[in-house]
């Protein structure tokens, strides 16, 4: 019990999760990965610490979103007692957790259905639609082959790469509409809320 309570209190232990904390802030995401990880070698149980991690680890590709999750946290844990730390740590954790398995939903709801049937579609995956559309005009192959045709993706990536391509092309239109048809956590995808101005910038 006394060895629980020395290492919970290990002045380096706070010394580097204060350091994490104040990397974050300034948006040096690797330097307060390595604070928090080093804290949490120290006590791998420490909520704070692990806190710190995740927020890092997710500023790297949302840095808006992350922030707005540690500025709860600080708000939380500023204005409420001390005996509920424990309390708002957990409450912010299921948070991150549950931002996390949204975009996990996100990446799969694109290509799941045309993974399991793509073999038993008439369609043509998206890397062969690209060398086609590498050697013709673009606009030509495009509407010849969406009315006769279904483009598979089988990854997320390929269909940011259509969306922007279509932007480019002057669908844009067309564009916004696959994105108001997907999920809500797509705006939380900085990626898609990039194609997405792109393509507001051309309706004006």
């Amino acid at each position: 019990m006394q060895t629980n309570f020395q290492i919970n209190n290990d002045p380096k232990k706070r010394t580097l999760i204060k350091k994490g904390f104040k990397a974050f802030v300034n948006q040096e995401y690797k330097i307060a990965l390595r604070f928090f990880s080093d804290a949490l070698f120290l006590d791998k149980d420490d909520l704070s610490a692990r806190i710190g991690l995740l927020l890092s680890d997710m500023a790297m590709d949302f840095p808006r979103e992350a922030y707005g999750f540690y500025e709860l946290y600080e708000t939380m844990t500023n204005t409420q007692p001390r005996v509920a730390r424990a309390k708002i740590q957990h409450q912010i954790l299921e948070l991150i957790n549950s931002f996390d398995a949204n975009l996990d939903k996100m990446s799969t709801v694109i290509s799941n259905e045309d993974n399991a049937e793509a073999e038993n579609i008439d369609g043509i995956l998206y890397p062969d639609f690209k060398k086609i559309c590498q050697n013709k005009n673009f606009k030509e192959v495009f509407e010849n082959l969406i009315f006769s045709t279904k483009i598979v993706f089988t990854n997320k990536n390929d269909f940011y790469d259509f969306l922007d391509l279509l932007v480019e092309n002057n669908f844009y239109e067309m564009s916004i509409s696959y994105i108001e048809n997907m999920p809500g956590v797509a705006i939380y995808d900085t990626k898609i809320r990039k194609i997405l101005q792109k393509a507001v910038n051309k309706t004006k």
